[in-house]
């Protein structure tokens, strides 16, 4: 068989005929990288786990670590705002921004200009996902926490 031959079979085949964008896949694009963003997240999180564990360590067995020991100490000379400032941003800003920081990191947005549509995907990392609910619930408890206590208060 010699090469006009073949050309001439290759010409006469039958292809199906596809729309040149259906046989394509789309890039998706995630906002942060969801493995970047749990090493930083976790490093974050320590702040509230030693401060809360550092009390924790105090109540049960009387042995005074240093987080927890500065606030004491010194936060009876503070005002109250600063007090709940602290109080708020080490128990439920932090983990807040750890839950928002790992759902940037496992949501892929797509922006489809001809329909006008943000498709919206998520990405399923078993790591990220635990690392949003246990800031997400840790934040839930010390914000109903912080409600229970001003509406016992009169608030």
């Amino acid at each position: 068989m010699n090469t006009d031959d073949l050309e001439k079979k290759l010409d006469s085949l039958n292809m199906p005929k596809v729309p040149a964008m259906q046989h394509q896949i789309p890039a998706k694009l995630a906002i942060l990288n969801a493995k970047k963003s749990a090493r930083a997240t976790l490093w974050l999180m320590m702040i509230p786990v030693l401060m809360l564990g550092s009390a924790l360590v105090q109540t049960w067995f009387h042995v005074n670590l240093p987080p927890w020991v500065w606030l004491q100490k010194n936060g009876q000379h503070w005002p109250t705002w600063i007090r709940f400032g602290i109080f708020a941003l080490v128990v439920i800003v932090i983990p807040l921004v750890v839950v928002f920081l790992n759902l940037l990191s496992i949501i892929w947005l797509q922006y489809d200009r001809k329909q006008r549509v943000l498709h919206i995907s998520v990405r399923i990392r078993l790591f990220n996902i635990i690392i949003i609910i246990i800031a997400g619930l840790f934040a839930l408890l010390f914000i109903g926490h912080t409600i229970a206590e001003y509406m016992q208060n009169g608030g």
